[in-house]
C-alpha cells in the first residue's frame, strides 16, 4: 500500500469517527470523549501514525487529528488540525504541518482563526523553510481585534536578516508602531513611536 493511499484511508476513517462522535446537536451537549489512533507500514519504507480525538461537555466541544509519516530515507511529513467550540459562542480552528527531506531541508507552516463571545477575532498564519545548507526564510503574521483595541504583527526572515513589526491600538485610539531587526553577525536594532487618536506624537506607555 502506498503512502498516499494509506493517508487517504486513515483520513477517511478519522473523518467518519469524528462525524459519528458529533452526529447531532443533542450529542454535542453530552459529556463524552472519543479517541482513535493507529500505526502502520507505508509504501515509503517507513511508518505512518494517525490519531484523532473528539470531546464534548458543558464547556463546549473540541476535535483534533493528525498524522506523521516517515520514510526509509529519513524524511518526515506531519499534518494536524483542530477545532474548538465554546459553550459561550467562542471558537477557534487551525492547522499546522512540517516536512523534513532526506537532504536536511525542511519546511513548516501554520494557520488559525478564532472569535470570542464578545466579538473579538484573531487570525494567524506563517510558513518557513530551511534549505539543505541551513539558511532559513519565511514569514508569519498575527492580527487580533476586539472591544479593547487591535493588534497586528508580522515577522519575516531572509538572507540572515529577521524583521519584526508591531502595530497596536487601544480602545482610546492611542497607537504604537515599532520595528525590531536582527542581522546575523551584527545584532539587534529597534525603533518605535506612539500617537494619540488625533495623530499627535505621545510618550509610549502614556
Amino acid at each position: 500500500m502506498s503512502l498516499s493511499t494509506s493517508l487517504r484511508i486513515a483520513s477517511l476513517a478519522l473523518a467518519c469517527a469524528v462525524a459519528a462522535a458529533f452526529a447531532s446537536p443533542a450529542d454535542a451537549q453530552r459529556t463524552g470523549r472519543f479517541h482513535a489512533r493507529g500505526t502502520f507500514a507505508n509504501g515509503q519504507g517507513g511508518i505512518t501514525h494517525v490519531r484523532g480525538t473528539a470531546a464534548s461537555g458543558a464547556r463546549g466541544s473540541a476535535v483534533r487529528g493528525g498524522y506523521t509519516a516517515t520514510g526509509a530515507d529519513g524524511s518526515v511529513q506531519h499534518r494536524a488540525g483542530r477545532a474548538v467550540q465554546g459553550a459561550n459562542g467562542g471558537s477557534y480552528a487551525g492547522s499546522n504541518g512540517y516536512t523534513r527531506s532526506a537532504d536536511g531541508s525542511a519546511s513548516r507552516w501554520h494557520n488559525g482563526s478564532g472569535t470570542t463571545a464578545a466579538g473579538g477575532t484573531v487570525n494567524t498564519s506563517g510558513a518557513y523553510a530551511r534549505s539543505a545548507d541551513g539558511s532559513v526564510s519565511g514569514s508569519s503574521q498575527t492580527s487580533a481585534s476586539g472591544p479593547r483595541g487591535s493588534y497586528d504583527a508580522g515577522t519575516s526572515t531572509a538572507n540572515g536578516v529577521t524583521q519584526h513589526t508591531t502595530s497596536a491600538t487601544n480602545a482610546a485610539g492611542d497607537s504604537y508602531n515599532g520595528q525590531t531587526t536582527y542581522t546575523k553577525g551584527q545584532g539587534f536594532s529597534h525603533s518605535g513611536s506612539c500617537t494619540d487618536a488625533s495623530g499627535n506624537v505621545i510618550a509610549c506607555g502614556h
